[in-house]
């Protein structure tokens, strides 16, 4: 174990976090968007490179469809308007079951460590979310990340 070393404030910048409960129904869209209002986070790369980011969202399918729902996040560098680091990805998200009927909300989570960003570069995680069909029957009732620095 070593033991001694110098601590710097760049080794443990602050965690971030956002949430948000306005409902977002009917979805139609194929490819990932952002909602309305947007859920994200501007997290500082510790000195390691690496974050751990969890997630969760209440999602169903309102209709006797066999539609999906997907709610994932993006990673751009800098700012939401710097380049895009990592695009939103059906494996790092969650998706709702795509039986044919009616459901309830169904809470989910998802946790994913990022290796590899740039130390002290900032870092915009943003949620997303499609649907399998676009049919128009998945419904949103909640989203929330939570971006941790890893040392």
């Amino acid at each position: 174990m070593d033991t001694g070393g110098d601590v710097y404030g760049m080794d443990f910048p602050p965690s971030q976090f956002d949430q948000d409960w306005t409902p977002i129904s009917n979805i139609t869209a194929t490819s990932y968007e952002v909602g309305d209002p947007e859920v994200a986070v501007s997290v500082t790369a510790p000195t390691s490179g690496r974050v751990f980011v969890a997630m969760g969202c209440g999602i169903r399918n309102n209709a006797a469809t066999a539609e999906s729902a997907y709610v994932s996040y993006q990673i751009f560098e800098d700012s939401p308007n710097g380049a895009l680091y990592s695009a939103s990805d059906d494996d790092r998200g969650v998706r709702s079951c795509g039986i044919a009927q009616s459901q309830e909300f169904q809470y989910h989570g998802n946790g994913d460590l990022i290796e590899g960003l740039e130390p002290g570069r900032s870092y915009y995680f943003q949620m997303t979310h499609k649907t399998a069909l676009g049919a128009g029957t998945a419904d949103i009732a909640s989203r929330n990340i939570l971006v941790i620095p890893v040392p």
